[in-house]
């Protein structure tokens, strides 16, 4: 059978008659993020080798479970059947018979997921409870513990499907209703985002800074002067002092790691302020100067 992400074997009592993989990963249309694991059943006759090997056909008649972290087993939530609910029938010989869980994750619990997974690989263990009848009676089965790993790209894809959206989780969507004037440091903010998801947590940072520069210096090209100068011409003093404050914090936690490149690592969710920031950043200055 097809191992896919990984997979476990199904018993009744001590005897092994099947396995079970999980398959696939995807998102399941909801108003609040909820994903399916593909499931690959292969279901073989109970074999009585005592009994003059005797075969009983059974029914897998329902299946649930949980989904814990790899790394440290923390729980992360119920799974439940998902789709068709038929009986799945075991046979006399090698057959492979699908079938899927879903897991409910708000918003919160998905960001917790992207933490652990710190950019790489997301390592799973999945426990499933089946409900196997021999002739309507209720048996003693058992799926040993499924350990996965969910490659990068697949769980990416799953994400962005879940949020609707080209960035990080829980990313704050800001309106970009004139940002847009700057398209190369929007360009700069999109591989940002994309060091944050590939675990690049300082190289983030900097494309962030490097946003915010570029932001700058279209400012300085089209007008001929510095931008506190620029905004003190649309605004007070007092607000233009402000909002070049922000610009200059926007850029500082990337000045840092660029004339100190041993000073510290940035963790996630330093590296998604500072893409905040910067975003913030480039939308006051294009609207002030749209103005």
């Amino acid at each position: 059978m097809t191992t896919g992400y990984g997979d476990g074997r199904v018993t009744i009592g001590s005897t092994m008659v099947g396995r079970v993989a999980v398959t696939n990963v995807a998102t399941v249309p909801a108003l609040t993020p909820r994903i399916r694991f593909g499931l690959s059943w292969t279901l073989g006759h109970l074999v009585h080798t005592r009994e003059g090997n005797r075969r009983d056909e059974y029914q897998l008649v329902d299946f649930g479970g949980e989904l814990r972290l790899g790394p440290d087993d923390r729980f992360v939530g119920q799974l439940v059947r998902d789709g068709a609910a038929y009986p799945l029938r075991s046979f006399d010989y090698v057959d492979t018979q699908g079938g899927s869980v879903a897991l409910d994750l708000g918003r919160y619990r998905l960001e917790q997921l992207e933490e652990c997974r710190a950019g790489g690989v997301l390592i799973m263990k999945m426990q499933l409870w089946p409900r196997v009848e021999i002739g309507g009676v209720t048996t003693d089965a058992r799926v040993e513990e499924i350990r996965f790993r969910i490659p990068r790209d697949d769980w990416l894809e799953v994400v962005r499907t879940a949020t609707g959206e080209q960035v990080d989780v829980l990313e704050i969507r800001y309106h970009l209703m004139y940002a847009d004037r700057y398209d190369t440091s929007l360009s700069e903010l999109r591989r940002a985002r994309d060091a944050v998801d590939r675990g690049d947590f300082n190289g983030a940072v900097m494309q962030a800074r490097k946003a915010v520069s570029l932001m700058e210096g279209a400012v300085r090209k089209a007008s001929g002067d510095q931008l506190k100068a620029v905004l003190t011409d649309r605004i007070d003093e007092e607000h233009a002092d402000l909002y070049g404050g922000i610009v200059a914090r926007a850029k500082g936690m990337g000045n840092i790691n660029a004339h100190r490149p041993a000073a510290r690592e940035y963790t996630r969710v330093e590296a998604l302020f500072a893409i905040r920031l910067a975003t913030i950043s480039l939308e006051v200055v294009a609207g002030l100067l749209a103005a």
